[in-house]
């Protein structure tokens, strides 16, 4: 039993100072003779000393360890629907304006602490789609962590952060930001895939797909081809952008051969139905860690 501070200092204030032995028998109470004043003329021999201090109980002591860190359970789920809530970030970066879409880095620590603390493993959406249709090991409390468009702020602020919590997470690059000003280089995004995260597609120009149906062949289907080609490493799905999408959409995101493609949402459970729009729940700078916790089953 874990014992706080208040608590130890309570106790060691009602400790008894005086021991108690239960198996010595009380002495008899002295006669009025007996307790007659030494006369003046007793030798120094005589003269009673102060009686030895009585012997104290030692007090107790307390190791204050923190509670050991339980691996997660995986067990089999699927195929069919799964509880998996997936999470969106975009900048993870403290921005003096009013953009939503930035998470100062201290509170993205609490958020991926506060992840930590309630037990949640990070899985790649390859896996949970694998476990929507046809059944994979997933540990009791999945989550997915993704970040859309490929700032940079996600490569210096996010891994390190995650690395500290043994995270990965997802994230999708837009082809025409790679190696812009405040966007990852090739390099870095190599650099994630190499710390176990996953790489999507965000299209290549970020545009409107709903609005710009002329372009979807070339915003779904290309990226993922020139994505593979620059990064050398595999794109295996796709995120609409602004989680805007229409039929053209879905269709051009398999025609592509993506395995899923992510759009926006208020819940968790995710299924066949949904492949191709899988729900996310974007996190906001205004969010503080109360609003946080509620996108979490």
């Amino acid at each position: 039993m874990s014992i706080g501070c208040g608590g130890l200092a309570f106790i060691i204030e009602s400790l008894p100072t005086v021991a108690i032995d239960p198996t010595q028998t009380a002495s008899p109470l002295p006669s009025p003779t007996e307790t007659a004043a030494v006369p003046p003329t007793a030798s120094p021999a005589d003269t009673p000393t102060a009686a030895a201090p009585p012997s104290q109980t030692p007090l107790p002591t307390f190791t204050l360890t923190p509670a050991p860190t339980l691996e997660p359970q995986w067990y089999m789920q699927g195929p069919g629907e799964v509880l998996v809530p997936i999470l969106l970030y975009h900048h993870i970066a403290v921005l003096q304006s009013e953009n939503i879409y930035y998470i100062s880095p201290d509170a993205f620590e609490r958020q991926m602490n506060l992840l930590h603390e309630w037990g949640y493993t990070t899985i790649s959406v390859e896996l949970m789609v694998r476990a929507i249709k046809q059944g994979a090991e997933l540990p009791s409390k999945p989550v997915i962590i993704t970040f859309d468009d490929g700032s940079e702020s996600i490569f210096t602020n996010a891994l390190p952060i995650m690395q500290k919590y043994d995270f990965t997470g997802t994230v999708y690059i837009v082809y025409n930001f790679v190696g812009i000003r405040n966007y990852m280089n090739p390099d870095q995004i190599r650099g994630l895939y190499a710390s176990g995260w996953e790489i999507g597609s965000h299209s290549l120009s970020h545009a409107d797909l709903t609005e710009r149906p002329d372009r979807q062949m070339d915003e779904i289907v290309e990226s993922r081809r020139k994505l593979q080609s620059l990064l050398g490493v595999p794109i295996s799905s796709f995120a609409y952008p602004f989680g805007a999408y229409d039929e053209n959409s879905v269709y051009y995101a398999r025609y592509a051969g993506y395995i899923a493609a992510l759009g926006l949402g208020y819940e968790s459970l995710q299924s066949n139905r949904n492949l191709f729009y899988l729900y996310r729940q974007a996190v906001k700078g205004s969010d503080d860690l109360r609003t946080f916790a509620l996108l979490l089953p």
